[in-house]
């Protein structure tokens, strides 16, 4: 097996963490792009650094990310935001025009594989802001592109994640769990993402694909908070509210920085984040999926 140069951008998240630790085992030489590599210091402790490198740079200045992308011979981009804002972390830019540069790039030096990390849902039609600017991404990346491999997650837990340990806090602290909607979702094992990353990066045969990555079950809102419940071991009452209360909810907490709720996740909740009937899955790539039920009683208590 053929030893990768691998750049990945915005390589500090959760996900990334997972996916560096599948491709390092795996031997291949990665290089992180962070807009702050000094906020990251417990990537270097994962690897030496001629086999992991951090360095700055920024998807929306191409001239800092030219350098590493050049030298590449696979480019994965792990960009997103799950608040919109008036700056340079916006939904257009992260989404939309970050990818488009580093697309362009990966175009400009013949780098051989671009992955893509968007979102199950992306659509240039969506009335949500989040999943039309990922759309758009996708969009982009195809037209500069075309053999950019798009992966589009369900929900993603695992230990550390911002979905089940989030709502496991809620359900500890509030007596009654109100209940917007009870849309469905089919989570997705964050260890079967990085071995599917690590499948992707040798595999030929998938360049151009757009793959869907949900785990084996569907489950409820109800379902989930359910689910969290009995790992806990408490009770506590699901009160279903309309989600005209959940627009109020998300007008109130506007001022916080980082809400729990915002008017474009209230548009989320009328649909539901499951897989197409598409074959692009990880059973494609010979992974089994693992469910929540297996998982989530070793992270949350």
């Amino acid at each position: 097996m053929k030893k990768k140069t691998i750049t990945m951008i915005g390589g500090s998240g959760f996900l990334a963490k997972y996916c560096i630790a599948e491709l390092l085992k795996a031997g291949h030489n990665l290089r992180i792009i962070c807009r702050n590599p000094h906020l990251v210091g417990n990537l270097r402790t994962m690897a030496p650094i001629e086999k992991l490198d951090i360095v700055k740079g920024n998807i929306m200045l191409k001239h800092t990310i030219e350098p590493f992308i050049k030298n590449s011979d696979v480019v994965i981009n792990f960009v997103g935001v799950l608040n919109d804002s008036s700056g340079s972390q916006s939904f257009k830019n992260c989404h939309s025009i970050g990818p488009q540069n580093i697309a362009d790039l990966c175009s400009k030096y013949g780098v051989e594989k671009f992955i893509h990390f968007s979102s199950l849902g992306a659509d240039i039609r969506s009335e949500s802001k989040y999943q039309y600017t990922k759309g758009l991404g996708e969009k982009n990346i195809k037209k500069s592109f075309p053999e950019a491999i798009i992966l589009r997650p369900s929900i993603v837990f695992g230990p550390g994640d911002g979905f089940f340990s989030v709502q496991a806090k809620l359900l500890k602290n509030l007596p009654v769990v109100p209940l917007f909607a009870n849309n469905k979702y089919q989570c997705v094992y964050v260890k079967d993402i990085a071995i599917a990353i690590s499948k992707l990066v040798l595999e030929e045969k998938y360049n151009g694909k757009i793959f869907e990555f949900g785990g084996p079950e569907i489950l409820s809102l109800k379902e989930i908070y359910q689910l969290i419940l009995n790992t806990l071991k408490i009770k506590r009452i699901i009160l279903p509210m309309p989600l005209s209360f959940a627009n109020f909810v998300a007008l109130v907490m506007m001022p916080l920085p980082s809400p729990l709720i915002t008017f474009d996740q209230v548009k989320l909740l009328r649909k539901d984040n499951v897989i197409s009937k598409t074959g692009n899955n990880l059973e494609k790539l010979g992974i089994k999926p693992v469910s929540p039920r297996e998982i989530i009683s070793t992270y949350i208590s």
